[in-house]
Parts: C-alpha cells; sequence; structure tokens
C-alpha cells in the first residue's frame, strides 16, 4: 500500500448524516473566517489548484478518462472553472448573495450534488481529499499572515465542508501535509494532457485577472508540481499581447461569482442568536 494510503485511512470518515446542532460552538467564528478570506483571495488559489492538479500525473489520466468532456476546449475549462467558482462562493459564503454557508441546508444539499457527479464518473475519494487540502493551503498562500487561530478556524470549517460533501478529511494538519507531500512525490510529472489543459487553464486565469507571470503564480504550487511546470513553462504560457488580449476579453465576457464584502451571518434562528450575543 501506498505511504499516503496509510494516511488516508486515519481520515476522519463523511458523515453519514449532518445537521445544525453539529455546527460546534466555534463555528460562527470558522464561517467568518472562511468567508473573509474567500472574500479576500480572490482566483488565484483556484486557478493554481487546477494547474496543481494537471500536473498530477495519475489525478488529470484518471480524471480525462473517466470525463473527457470536462477540460476537452478552453471554452470547457472556463465553464468547469466558473461552476466550480460558485460552488465554492456558496459554501464560503462570499457569493453574490448570502447563504449562511454549511448552516444552510439547501448549501449541504449542493455538496452532496456534487460529490454525487464525482462518483458517476469513478473518481476516488482520496483524490478529492487531496484536491480539497490544496485548496485551503492555496487560499492560506495568498492571504498571508494568518494567525494559528485563523488557521485552525478554516480548517475546521473546511473539515466539515468535505465530510459533508461525502469523503474523508481531518482537522490534523501535519497528516493533510504529509499526505499532500507524499502524493506530490509520487505524482508530480508531465502528461499530454498537462500541457494543453495548463495552457487553457492560464489564459482563464488572464481573464479573471489572475497573472501567469512566473514570479507570481508559481508560489502558490507545491515544490514538486513547480518544478514539472517549469520543464513547460515556456511552452504553456501566453505571451505578453496575448495577456493583454485576454484581460481584455475578460472584462466583457467573463461573469463574476464573487460579491461585495460582507460579515457572514450563519442561517437558523438559534445560530442567529449566537451571532447576536457574540456581538460580531
Amino acid at each position: 500500500m501506498e505511504e499516503f494510503m496509510t494516511c488516508f485511512k486515519e481520515f476522519e470518515k463523511p458523515y453519514e448524516q449532518f445537521e445544525n446542532s453539529m455546527l460546534g460552538e466555534e463555528f460562527l467564528h470558522e464561517l467568518r473566517t472562511v468567508s473573509r478570506l474567500w472574500f479576500q483571495c480572490g482566483y488565484r488559489p483556484g486557478i493554481a489548484a487546477y494547474l496543481n492538479f494537471f500536473l498530477l500525473t495519475t489525478f488529470i489520466k484518471t480524471h480525462d478518462r473517466a470525463y473527457p468532456p470536462r477540460f476537452m476546449t478552453f471554452r470547457t475549462m472556463a465553464d468547469s472553472f466558473h461552476q466550480t467558482d460558485l460552488f465554492i462562493r456558496d459554501l464560503s459564503d462570499s457569493g453574490l448573495k448570502p447563504t449562511g454557508g454549511i448552516s444552510a441546508p439547501s448549501v449541504r444539499r449542493t455538496l452532496k450534488g456534487m460529490m454525487e457527479r464525482h462518483q458517476r464518473v469513478s473518481i476516488p475519494d482520496w483524490m478529492m481529499t487531496y484536491f480539497g487540502f490544496s485548496l485551503l493551503e492555496n487560499v492560506e498562500k495568498q492571504c498571508l499572515p494568518l494567525s494559528k487561530q485563523e488557521k485552525r478556524w478554516h480548517l475546521a470549517y473546511m473539515s466539515k465542508v468535505y465530510r459533508i460533501m461525502g469523503f474523508s478529511f481531518s482537522e490534523n494538519r501535519k497528516l493533510l501535509e504529509y499526505f499532500s507531500r507524499q502524493i506530490e512525490a509520487r505524482y508530480a510529472g508531465i502528461t499530454p494532457q498537462a500541457k494543453k489543459h495548463a495552457r487553457h487553464i492560464l489564459r482563464v486565469g488572464e481573464m479573471i485577472g489572475v497573472s501567469s507571470r512566473w514570479d507570481e503564480l508559481s508560489p502558490m504550487l507545491p515544490e514538486k508540481t513547480r518544478l514539472a511546470l517549469r520543464e513547460i513553462y515556456d511552452e504553456v504560457r501566453p505571451r505578453s499581447l496575448e495577456r493583454f488580449g485576454y484581460r481584455a476579453a475578460g472584462k466583457l465576457l467573463m461573469k463574476k461569482a464573487v460579491g461585495d464584502f460582507r460579515e457572514a451571518v450563519p442561517v437558523g434562528n438559534e445560530i442567529r442568536l449566537l451571532s447576536s450575543a457574540d456581538g460580531k
């Protein structure tokens, strides 16, 4: 058995059911931390998470074999990113309309539906766990500096998110980091799909204001996939005039998912009373 799978077996299992009484005493802090981070971080963490996924050989081979249409063209890539962004904005309460995050039954149903779609195309749960933590790490890199408390609240909230969604996760950050670094050491590399998908996602990024310049994007990647990207970067990156064109087109064509900053408020009368009592 691969060493990372030994770690995976130690993670907490998905919730069989979830209700608001299970949110915990610190939920208000967790929700507001996550909401603030997602309002603050912009789109770079998401673009980097997609790019990182493409640079893990077995990940992208498994995905493209199971569901080829998703990343087949630039247009489908852009649509995939937008749909993922809408999903994340709902669960983090950072979209155009308030949701209350995972305190809202509707958001929890959306999480379940997303997982069912991935299960229908046979994406292994451990890959979902890896991608979820990769996204979490990228958000924190973008929003530095963070206190230990903020990082703890962020991880606690996202652990609930992923376990509601339907795959194993953990609040043990060191174990998640070890799990992730083992996967990257094992699978980082270049495939024919990686070049094609990297070209597309870097251009999607430019359209939504995420620079594809090496010095701005590469620090978001883990060491092993950053080295893999270095091998193909000059081949896949958009040139200066091309970047300018994509930026201009993005202002006209790209749909907005993120809202204006507001303080997140959980759903449910008993949690609203907690919010008022907390004075936040």
